[in-house]
């Protein structure tokens, strides 16, 4: 591929992190969009009204006439997670590279299998644990790794979406802990670099609605790593304040800590004392715009032959396999240890 050329993707899904990665594709001047799969036809019509040379639309069910295209490189696995191992299998049959959002399956079987096939296909398979590609997050995961401030101690998580998800939504999004937790637990491993021993979670459901779905809306994770260092992750579906996205790492000789970012700069003092200061960021889409800038400049690096994955195959079941062991600790309320 020369330098000139662009590289040929597609994007399925054009939900709120699908229209994301559009997005940040049309910005990088790296990337042709050849197709848009999607169920809604009259949405993924209105996005290409914005392009100058609009991408083809399909609906999935005649998803051969995006696959089929040799001018596809690679596709960005954008639909529910029920549908992720249907789409990558028939992506990675096609002989092309896949972008999958988190997790690539709901199952470790399936996700194995996933990543199985890639490696017989000799094709990347890239899981997007957007967090990982954070500049503060990168900061303070280097400081750790350095050993500079001593050996690490505490890990602590909050993360906190400003409200519940639609139902429909819940339905298909595996539970809270595949769905949102893994992001926080992808996190601890990556960052403590060091497995877990063990894990205990405790859950609560406040929506009467996400219960009757059998699924919590607030969770509060212990990880005990195998180096010694400790992660707490709280997470929930619902903050009255905004998009909470909190980070403390605690080291024998030194504090790391990752605040919300406020959404402007303008802090505002009355003379009777009164003060007001800006909200914190409302959505993943404001919070994380140059962690999804980044991944995806990442894939069209591995695309070129620039770069391998950084999120590889062992990684993604590292995190699956913990999140198991912490399905299993919710529903028994037990901690359950990790061999």
């Amino acid at each position: 591929m020369s330098s000139l050329q662009k590289i040929g993707v597609a994007v399925m899904g054009l939900g709120r992190i699908g229209s994301t990665h559009v997005k940040n594709l049309r910005l990088s001047g790296r990337a042709n969009i050849k197709w848009l799969v999607e169920e809604d036809i009259p949405r993924a019509e209105s996005m290409a009204e914005r392009f100058e040379s609009p991408p083809k639309i399909v609906h999935p069910t005649e998803l051969d006439k995006m696959l089929t295209d040799e001018s596809v490189n690679g596709v960005f696995v954008c639909t529910p997670t029920t549908q992720h191992e249907e789409h990558i299998k028939a992506v990675l049959n096609q002989g092309k590279a896949v972008f999958s959002e988190k997790p690539v399956t709901d199952k470790i079987e399936t996700t194995k299998a996933c990543y199985d096939l890639a490696e017989s296909k000799k094709i990347p398979l890239f899981c997007a644990f957007h967090r990982r590609f954070d500049p503060s997050f990168n900061s303070v995961r280097d400081n750790i790794r350095s050993g500079k401030s001593g050996r690490l101690r505490l890990l602590r998580f909050s993360s906190h979406d400003p409200s519940h998800p639609p139902i429909d939504y819940i339905k298909q999004s595996g539970g809270i802990l595949k769905d949102s937790t893994i992001h926080d637990l992808d996190l601890a491993l990556w960052m403590s670099g060091s497995p877990a021993k063990s894990v205990y979670v405790q859950g609560q459901h406040f929506n009467p609605d996400i219960k009757a779905y059998g699924d919590h809306d607030l969770v509060v994770v212990i990880i005990t790593h195998e180096n010694g260092a400790v992660s707490i992750v709280d997470n929930g579906r619902r903050c009255c304040h905004g998009y909470d996205q909190r980070l403390e790492a605690q080291c024998e000789d030194g504090v790391f800590i990752v605040s919300n970012r406020f959404s402007h700069q303008v802090t505002q003092y009355g003379v009777n004392g009164q003060s007001s200061v800006p909200p914190i960021d409302q959505s993943f889409n404001t919070r994380y715009p140059e962690a999804y800038a980044l991944e995806a400049e990442h894939f069209l690096d591995i695309l070129e032959g620039k770069a391998t994955p950084r999120i590889s195959k062992n990684d993604t079941l590292s995190v699956m396999t913990l999140v198991q062991a912490a399905s299993e600790s919710k529903e028994t309320g037990l901690k359950v240890n990790l061999s």
